[in-house]
């Protein structure tokens, strides 16, 4: 037994669960009456527990929990009860002695887009203060800043703000999309990062944003309408701090994401980044009503 080196340990729910936990204060899962804990799993040890607990189970969601927030004792201790012969039985799992307090999840995670990588405290920080969200479709970790009012009945705000988040560990990044006005992006800190962009000439273009402005970076740069775009953290970095800046403001009804079977035909040269950065999983439109 002994206590957490860990900056993030990760709780496994399926996608039915999650609303559930997270509209309360505090969680208390079943293990906790039936064992006196509640299992978490080190960022290593997840694919070990989803092929032993979860077979075949789709759309499962990863907690990120921070372990620097939680009020409940945490062990890391070895595991224990009926378990397969592959499982890991040597390592030490975190069990944590008492209800998970909501506010310690600084972030959800889709199975599928995990990386298996610990996450840095600087990350976590940022995650922390911020407390972002997941931008439906594209998985950006965002914070909406500011909503400006309604031109008219029929349009949307006359602008919108946000603040976003590119990381490696938890993974964050924007797939190809197109939206309806200019966007402005921004550079607030953090590692440089590259917006890819797409247009309907047939052009591209790879934008380094970043604040070394000496080695050509970009602190701001303004993607017309109708460019596809996606973004992502460039290799080596941690994170990456930008926003977003709209005017007339971003709706969902705005928005349209790029599969990767449509921009392979009109962008053949680019298929390493179309097949990396299209991870939208066939959704095209934002939810009804989202952001609208």
């Amino acid at each position: 037994m002994k206590q957490s080196a860990e900056t993030c340990i990760f709780y496994i729910a399926l996608e039915s669960q999650l609303a559930g936990i997270l509209q309360e204060t505090s969680y208390s899962d079943p293990s906790l009456s039936a064992e006196g804990f509640i299992h978490f799993c080190s960022s290593s040890q997840v694919d070990a527990v989803v092929e032993a607990f979860y077979p075949n189970q789709q759309d499962l969601k990863l907690l990120v929990v921070d372990v620097s927030l939680l009020r409940s004792e945490l062990l890391f201790e070895a595991p224990s009860g009926s378990l397969p012969d592959d499982f890991p039985k040597q390592q030490l799992f975190p069990h944590l002695y008492g209800p998970l307090n909501i506010d310690a999840v600084i972030d959800v995670v889709d199975l599928k887009c995990f990386n298996h990588k610990p996450v840095h405290p600087d990350t976590a920080a940022v995650l922390r203060h911020y407390r972002f969200t997941r931008l439906p479709v594209e998985g950006t970790l965002f914070k909406s800043t500011w909503r400006g009012a309604p031109t008219s009945v029929e349009q949307g705000p006359s602008g919108t703000a946000m603040i976003g988040l590119y990381a490696n560990e938890p993974e964050s990044l924007s797939c190809f999309h197109k939206l309806d006005y200019d966007e402005i992006w921004h550079v607030y800190g953090g590692d440089p990062f590259t917006l890819y962009l797409f247009y309907a000439d047939g052009r591209t273009e790879e934008i380094t944003m970043g604040l070394d402005i000496m080695q050509g970076q970009h602190v701001q740069y303004v993607i017309p309408a109708g460019v596809w775009q996606a973004g992502c953290l460039n290799e080596g970095g941690r994170y990456a701090l930008f926003g977003c800046t709209m005017a007339p403001g971003f709706t969902g009804s705005c928005f349209e994401a790029g599969l990767a079977c449509e921009l392979l035909e009109q962008y053949p040269d680019k298929a390493a980044v179309i097949n990396k950065m299209s991870v939208n999983g066939g959704h095209k439109t934002m939810p009804k009503g989202f952001a609208d």
